[in-house]
């Protein structure tokens, strides 16, 4: 079989990231960012300019810390729904 007629298989490039342990770096790139959180790249952004979700920046580059999206995060918790029985 001639080499131009051998197909391989197509494959899609995804946005993937290594698993977030203590090892790496705190700070997150923008899609790293987003992919923790579980959000769109494009609700980060507008969150970001918004000025609702901690982030740094330098010149044009964009990191978030990781440490202050998880207290970002506890601070948004609500304390839950009070019972008869928590009375």
């Amino acid at each position: 079989m001639p080499r131009s007629a051998v197909r391989t298989p197509s494959t899609t490039a995804v946005a993937s990231t290594p698993p977030l342990d203590d090892q790496r770096s705190h700070w997150l790139t923008p899609i790293e960012a987003a992919l923790y959180l579980r959000v769109a790249i494009g609700t980060l952004r507008n969150w970001t300019s918004a000025r609702y979700v901690p982030f740094s920046k330098i010149g044009r580059i964009v990191r978030y810390d990781r440490r202050a999206l998880d207290r970002w995060l506890s601070r948004g918790a609500c304390a839950g729904r009070s019972t008869l029985a928590d009375i």
